[in-house]
């Protein structure tokens, strides 16, 4: 019995011993850092989505944790500050960086301490460079455009043969910043032509470029490219695929009225790799979502459900439509307070009893003041009926705004908001982008926290809850 035992207990071993070891996966990601002369108490880490947050001590140093189960690019903000860093699941980090100066004073260690020291050498090259200054540079005649992008991509790419070149990188992340080169060029090359002729203002068929050569290059661009995405040129030429495509199909189907279901056709016909589809259909509904809200976006989002082969996009727009829930159709709006022209106090239940028509808009918005014509239409039409239309600033300082105020005789109700983009009607509304509309009911409850802008079919919308009203 107990020889029995001894080989029981043998072969027991033997098997183990003999069997894979399961797999440990980690997918935390630890980040720790020491920010000098931060003056906001708060650093966040997001991708998509916030991802973790934590208070800055009064030393300056932070902790970040949290999972997540790919590699990519994350987001770090504290206040005025914003700046990104490459990790893979498991890895832990220490940056740290005097805020005033963070490109020159960034420091790393721990995992991926090369890749991530060499991000912040680049984009220092880059803002030093000046290839961001893409007006400077677009007003150049073409010889003297290639001779300066040349020169200003040279000096970037220095940058990236010294640091990381015969280095132990780590492979993805050097594929996406050598690949960084080539299509920072030619997407250059295509906006040539259209901030050519505007800069200078003179037709955009006049203008001395190779512009077939250059379209011919977007049409081969690859289109299969997923560790690509993450690369910034790269992703505006193949979103400029997918929006030439668009383009054509609504010319040419003049039925097609939706951009947002265009341009997930365009992305059916482009795009081979279900990953990859499924992310760009991702960014494309999320964009809606984020700007028009849940029930602007519901059409696209049940047709994403039926196609989508990713299961974190679906929890990822989830967890976006949550936090439209407190500003969903039939909820209470605060009393939020503005001033007005004469600079007296003026609250949101001052308009009780109509229909309350919002715009949010600022003196430097383009698009924003696009829509005045369009507004002071609609407005003049509804002028008899029970509508408020309230227009509510959201400019830095008061001044730029009485300034056109009073330049432009903008009549009616012209109200400021405190605090522009952390005003509490902007936070409360999460208002990201301007111009943004909100139509409110007689009570001041919520009919749609993002509506249809007065160029659109709010008409249509105006006229079914007047008559609810009746």
């Amino acid at each position: 019995m107990k020889n029995s035992s001894l080989f029981v207990m043998a072969a027991v071993m033997l098997l183990l011993a003999c069997s894979p070891k399961p797999e440990i996966i980690d997918n935390s990601i630890k980040i720790y850092g020491k920010l000098d002369n931060s003056e906001f108490p708060l650093i966040t880490v997001s991708q998509d989505e916030e991802l973790a947050q934590d208070s800055v001590q009064s030393d300056g140093t932070f902790q970040l944790n949290f999972e997540y189960p790919e590699s990519g690019m994350f987001m770090l903000t504290n206040g005025d500050l914003r700046f990104s860093l490459y990790l893979d699941p498991g890895d832990s980090i220490f940056v740290s960086g005097d805020v005033k100066e963070f490109g020159a004073t960034f420091l790393a260690s721990g995992d991926k301490a090369k890749e991530n020291s060499y991000l912040r050498k680049k984009f220092k090259a880059i803002n030093e460079s000046g290839i961001d200054n893409f007006m400077e540079t677009m007003a150049l005649k073409k010889e003297a455009y290639f001779s300066r992008k040349d020169s200003l991509m040279s000096i970037v790419k220095n940058n990236f043969d010294s640091l990381i070149v015969g280095k132990d990188i780590d492979p993805v992340f050097y594929k996406m910043e050598e690949s960084y080169f080539t299509y920072q060029s030619m997407f250059m090359d295509q906006l040539y032509p259209l901030y050519h002729s505007y800069i200078n203002k003179i037709p955009q068929d006049s203008v001395d470029f190779p512009i077939e050569e250059t379209k011919n290059k977007l049409q081969a661009l690859p289109l299969d490219q997923k560790e690509l995405l993450g690369v910034a040129p790269y992703k505006n030429l193949l979103d400029q695929r997918i929006n030439n495509l668009a383009g054509e199909m609504m010319k040419a189907d003049t039925t097609l009225t939706s951009y947002e279901e265009v341009s997930w056709m365009a992305i059916d016909s482009l795009i081979k790799d279900p990953s990859i589809k499924d992310q760009l259909k991702f960014e494309t509904l999320k964009s809606t979502i984020e700007y028009r809200g849940p029930v602007n976006a519901e059409a696209m989002y049940v047709k994403f459900l039926a196609e989508n082969t990713t299961p974190k996009f679906v929890d990822k727009l989830e967890k976006l439509k949550a936090k439209w829930e407190p500003i969903s159709p039939g909820k209470e709006v605060p009393d939020f307070q503005f001033t007005d022209m004469k600079g007296e106090t003026v609250k949101l239940s001052d308009l009780k009893g109509n229909l309350v028509y919002i715009d949010i808009w600022a003196t430097w918005c383009g698009p924003c003041i696009a829509e005045h014509p369009n507004w002071d239409k609609v407005k003049e039409e509804y002028k008899d009926k029970p509508v408020a239309f309230l227009t509510v600033s959201i400019d830095d300082t008061r001044e730029p705004w009485e300034k056109m105020v009073k330049d432009k005789k903008m009549d009616g109700l012209q109200w400021f908001a405190e605090n522009a983009w952390q005003s509490e009607l902007a936070q409360f509304f999460m208002v990201n982008a301007i111009p943004r509309f909100l139509l409110l009911d007689k009570e001041g409850k919520i009919i749609d926290p993002s509506a249809e802008r007065p160029s659109g079919n709010i008409r249509e919308i105006l006229d079914k809850h007047l008559e609810v009203a009746v």
